[in-house]
């Protein structure tokens, strides 16, 4: 089986933890306050937390972060796997902060804006199709509340942060795996 797969040797050269909590919950506070923003400065809100707006700013963040966290390594060494590793744990960290805003901000501060997603998603249903299942899935989305707009908008985040953090870490990474050398494999006698 050894030699199907090959092996890589993995050498972590800084802190990525600490690195992905902080630019993770960075990330997370900035996507919440430039939709907070951009819903202040248009007429209406989006019509719905999940965009491509927070999305644009996730990838400035995971970039940004990836650049600067190659940038601060001694001799800029960086791996593919450090790399995937600290951009999946800033989308997770900024998923779960911008999910906590927008509960926060739909359950607590502006109550009717769940009333307002749930009204923008029929609509954009309604116009697609009219048969049993979509009235179904109508009356399902009348009674969305606050934590599962939370949770549409954290999960679509976490996911595109997969996509994001693969280009960025195929971008930044200087360093390339060496091949681990086994020895030979022993036959049983």
């Amino acid at each position: 089986m050894a030699r199907i797969f090959r092996r890589y040797e993995s050498t972590i050269y800084g802190n990525y933890r600490k690195a992905y909590l902080i630019d993770g919950a960075l990330t997370g506070v900035v996507m919440s306050v430039v939709l907070l923003l951009r819903d202040w400065l248009a007429k209406s809100p989006m019509p719905s937390p999940e965009n491509y707006i927070t999305e644009l700013v996730l990838a400035v963040g995971i970039f940004w972060s990836s650049y600067q966290y190659r940038k601060q390594l001694p001799e800029g060494k960086v791996t593919l796997k450090e790399l995937m590793l600290l951009g999946l744990g800033i989308g997770v960290v900024s998923a779960v902060v911008y999910g906590l805003w927008t509960w926060l901000r739909c359950g607590v501060l502006n109550t009717s804006l769940v009333d307002y997603y749930n009204h923008q998603r029929i609509n954009m249903m309604e116009a697609a199709e009219s048969s049993v299942e979509a009235k179904l899935a109508v009356e399902q989305v009348t009674r969305y509340t606050a934590g599962d707009w939370a949770f549409i908008g954290a999960f679509r985040s976490a996911v595109m942060s997969v996509i994001i953090t693969f280009f960025a870490s195929l971008i930044f990474r200087t360093e390339k795996a060496p091949v681990r050398t086994t020895g030979k494999v022993r036959n049983k006698k």
